[in-house]
């Protein structure tokens, strides 16, 4: 066991392409339909408010059917309201009681997680209150900047690059409680101790002394030698603001008091965009490129116990994430002449910064997009599998338990919900990149997914001229690849892979994560972990599932979140009737066209 802490007649589309292409709409003197006469293999798509029903014609074998009923909606927080009702054609219409899921409960490790969920969520949200009204700082080009965006210069002498044991004083807004505080410096002194070419680690002496020397080198080591290296391809390069060549790697009790102690999951790092601001405007600012991890902590003085071997290895996965956000928010603030409400929408900021990680745990093995790796290849380098890989599938697997429930575009403010709907909400964002990764940018070349996909990243990482964020953001990176830049017409592209992946028979290109093969995991997982929340089933989705029977008559009504799905297979062992399928609001009106609900339907045999 592994240590692990879904007017026109139009044909539908073939299993050649990454389109489902619209289903055959044919219109009646009442009512509108779709006929489906799909082969295995076959998908289409429909947007809801263009017929009342779906029709499966009859068939005289087996047959399933994979339906979602996906929502394109774009604002945060908004829900809709729907009915799926499906009947055999001969059954008598019946007073059907609707079927409606239950609400799910959450485990005692799922509170301990939605626990230092909202830690991080506090100092989130305090960061971006302190930074109200605060201004970025504005510099001239820099390596990392994209051509033709860089601002007025600010004329400042170079800073020496830092030595082996030389002593830094830092800036810190950040109290124990969470706070932020652009006024409120905590000035914290700290030694340099490794320094590598890009860059350089630091020891808080309030913490210091547990932690060899040797073991700090080998951090900026693979800082340098297998996190740099791919995180700049994909996201681009720090700006190096101070101009002193490095990036700063604080180990520091700061992070260790923002986590209670007792608690099973903590907070291990952070990046604060304090750090970009105008001390001018924001006196706590540094002013350049640092990155706060955990300091060892073997004897618990400041939270709970950190070991020496956990905060040196947890540092370079924190570094991967945290260095993806601090280069996108400088590229959105300081070097395009943005403010700090140019920052990426949290659902994709988080969905590219864990991203960021399966590159690096990718990079690490020799893997390459593409490959379908399943759980034996990916488990392969335990250590590696724990650091990049294994959190990012927990985080699936919460979004695919309670796909439809997710907030996927954040709160109502399209903010971090914190808890385990954040944990759902990183999962969503990681899953669908991955995905449109694979759909259309993977290839040869690059140091890992080919230039066109590392392009994909980096243009989304900036926001293009604009500063897109979030939902416009994929869109516009989708039109430029000639990828659907509607968002319901993207989203129903993606909408059944969740399900759909790694399915035996010629399915939909659409259909597949082709670098990772999820049934494989998440199966693997559900043994290793022996069950545990979100692990309890060999595939987190659990679709709600119809027999394709005589009698069929049943109801079901459900909640969409924004830009969410609710899964549906309907099944049978042997020749089957017509069923008629039909979606409505609860009320049993008819889905408006704003609604955005697209249906998507595969037939897998």
């Amino acid at each position: 066991m592994l240590p692990l802490t879904l007017l026109v007649p139009l044909a539908c589309a073939d299993a050649t392409g990454p389109d489902g292409g619209p289903c055959p709409v044919v219109a009646g003197r009442v009512t509108t339909r779709v006929p489906l006469s799909l082969a295995p293999g076959q998908m289409c798509t429909l947007a809801a408010s263009d017929a009342d029903a779906v029709d499966i014609e009859p068939g005289s074998a087996s047959a399933q059917y994979l339906v979602v009923v996906q929502s394109g909606v774009r604002t945060p927080g908004a829900t809709t309201r729907l009915r799926l009702s499906a009947r055999a054609r001969n059954v008598a219409a019946a007073r059907v009681p609707a079927l409606v899921a239950p609400t799910r409960t959450i485990s005692i490790e799922g509170q301990r997680l939605e626990a230092a969920s909202q830690t991080e969520l506090d100092f989130r949200e305090n960061a971006r209150r302190a930074l109200e009204g605060a201004t970025p700082l504005r510099v001239g080009p820099r390596r990392g900047a994209p051509a033709g965006t860089a601002t007025a210069t600010a004329t400042r002498p170079r800073a020496a690059p830092p030595s082996v044991g030389d002593t830094v004083v830092f800036h810190n807004a950040v109290d124990p409680d969470l706070n932020v505080d652009c006024a409120g410096i905590h000035d914290l002194t700290a030694v340099v101790r490794a320094v590598g070419s890009n860059f350089a680690a630091v020891e808080d002496l309030d913490g210091a002394g547990p932690v060899p020397a040797n073991a700090y080198q080998r951090v900026v080591e693979s800082l340098e030698l297998l996190v740099l290296p791919v995180v700049t391809a994909y996201f681009g390069e720090p700006a190096d603001l101070d101009e002193n060549g490095i990036v700063w790697v604080l180990f520091t009790p700061v992070v260790n008091r923002v986590t209670s102690r007792n608690s099973t999951t903590r907070v291990s790092g952070f990046f604060s965009p304090t750090d970009l601001a105008d001390p001018e405007s924001c006196g706590a600012s540094n002013g350049g490129e640092l990155l706060y991890v955990l300091a060892a902590d073997p004897g618990g003085r400041f939270s709970d116990p950190v070991p020496v071997s956990f905060a040196t290895t947890r540092a370079i996965g924190v570094a991967t994430h945290e260095l993806a956000h601090l280069i996108s928010a400088e590229q959105r603030t300081v070097l395009s002449g943005g403010g700090f409400g140019d920052l990426e929408a949290t659902w994709l900021s988080e969905g590219l910064a864990h991203s960021a990680e399966t590159f690096v745990g990718m990079f690490l093995a020799a893997h390459r997009p593409g490959g379908n790796y399943g759980f034996e290849e990916l488990a392969a380098q335990a250590k590696t599998f724990r650091t990049y890989h294994f959190p990012n599938f927990r985080r699936a697997a919460y979004y695919l338990s309670d796909p439809h429930g997710t907030p996927a575009l954040g709160d109502d403010r399209g903010r971090d919900p914190a808890g385990l709907p954040s944990l759902a909400m990183r999962g969503f964002g990681w899953l669908l990149l991955r995905w449109f990764a694979d759909q259309y940018a993977t290839g040869a070349g690059g140091i890992l997914g080919g230039p066109r996909e590392e392009a994909i990243f980096r243009d989304l990482s900036g926001g293009g001229e604009t500063r897109s964020r979030g939902v416009e953001n994929l869109e516009r990176v989708a039109a430029t690849l000639g990828a659907p830049s509607e968002w319901e017409t993207l989203l129903a592209a993606w909408a059944l892979s969740p399900l759909a992946d790694d399915l035996p028979g010629e399915l939909p290109a659409a259909t597949q994560v082709t670098s990772l093969g999820l049934r494989d995991v998440f199966a693997a997982l559900n043994r290793e972990v022996d069950g545990e929340e979100p692990f309890e089933r060999p595939f987190p989705l659990l679709a709600t599932e119809f027999g394709l029977a005589a009698d069929i008559d049943v109801r079901v009504d459900f909640e969409l979140n924004a830009s969410t799905g609710r899964y549906f297979v309907l099944e049978s062992d042997g020749p089957h009737p017509a069923i008629r399928i039909a979606l409505s609001t609860q009320a049993g009106l008819g889905v408006p066209p704003s609604a955005g609900v697209r249906f998507v339907v595969l037939r897998t045999r």
